[in-house]
């Protein structure tokens, strides 16, 4: 086993998310991407994403982690209840 001693300042960390905005990739040709990448994994991953994707019009997965609005007060009794 190898150790490097890093030297100099730790790197600073941002204290949140970046303010700049994701690029919109909403207009990619996944299919072209799967076809004439070149590149094995992302052809793969392109192909892999077509074949699961559910309509031309609807989302294949949708994830939210955001920290909602800020003057939101959580209510745990507001939570949906399931049995």
């Amino acid at each position: 086993m190898v150790t490097i001693a890093l030297t100099g300042p730790a790197p600073v960390r941002p204290p949140g998310p970046s303010a700049e905005p994701l690029p919109d990739f909403g207009g990619v040709d996944v299919a072209s991407v799967a076809e004439h990448s070149g590149h094995p994994v992302l052809g793969a991953v392109a192909a892999l994403l077509l074949s699961n994707w559910p309509a031309a019009d609807e989302a294949v997965a949708y994830y939210e982690d955001g920290p909602g609005d800020p003057g939101e007060v959580f209510d745990p009794g507001k939570l949906p209840v399931t049995s």
